[in-house]
Order: structure tokens, then sequence, then C-alpha cells
């Protein structure tokens, strides 16, 4: 009984590996291809392409389009998003929230900024 307990963990462990490799090299390549998938409905083709920046330096920050971040407001609020770009005109990042709404935050107003994952990184 317990070497069908270890053998169904080994299975399990050998399949989750393999799942979270697959989908690491899945974002890799749509990277390379220059294709980022966004679970928003709000977000458009038409958003993404009125963006002036992709990729682009916010202070020592380097973002990418579908890197999960957290800003920190000069007005003590907490905002967690996913970019989608910046705005040079306005000076502003566009971001998606988690209740999927599309925000653009002036930078003059962002006291501090956390890149919690970056997109399509394994490590």
């Amino acid at each position: 009984m317990l070497e069908i307990v270890i053998i169904l963990s080994e299975i399990a462990l050998g399949v989750s590996i393999f799942g979270y490799l697959f989908s690491v090299i899945k974002e890799g390549v749509d990277i390379v291809n220059e294709e980022v998938h966004i679970s928003s409905k709000r977000v458009t083709q038409q958003i993404v392409d009125d963006l002036d920046y992709k990729v682009f330096r916010l202070g020592k920050t380097r973002l990418m389009i579908g890197d999960e971040i957290k800003i920190y407001l000069k007005d003590k609020k907490l905002i967690r998003g996913i970019v989608v770009g910046a705005r040079k005109k306005t000076n502003a990042l566009c971001i998606v929230t988690e209740k999927d709404e599309v925000m653009e935050l002036k930078i003059a107003s962002i006291k501090k900024l956390k890149v919690i994952t970056k997109y399509g990184k394994l490590f």
C-alpha cells in the first residue's frame, strides 16, 4: 500500500514539473513572437496599439507588458494589477486591475512600485 502511494506521488510530482515547464516555455515563445495573453475582457488590441511603450523603465525598475505589479500611491492607496503599457504624452502607466478595470496612473502619483511576477520568466 505504501509503495502505491509513493509511486502515485512521484507521478504527480513529474506531471506538475512538466506542466510548469511547459507553461513557462509557452510564455517564452509568446514573448519571442511578441504576443502577450492578458486575461481581461476590457483590454482590446486597440488599447494596446494606442500605448507608446510596451517595454520601459520606471526609475530603476524595468517593466514589460504582462508583468504583475503592486503600486503604492502617494495618497496611501494600494493597487495591484498587470502592466499593459505606458503613454509618453500624458506620462502615465496603464494597468489592468484585479477587478478587470483599465486604469491610467500618472507617474507623479506613484510613491512606490513593486514587481510581483515578471511575465515569461522561469525564476
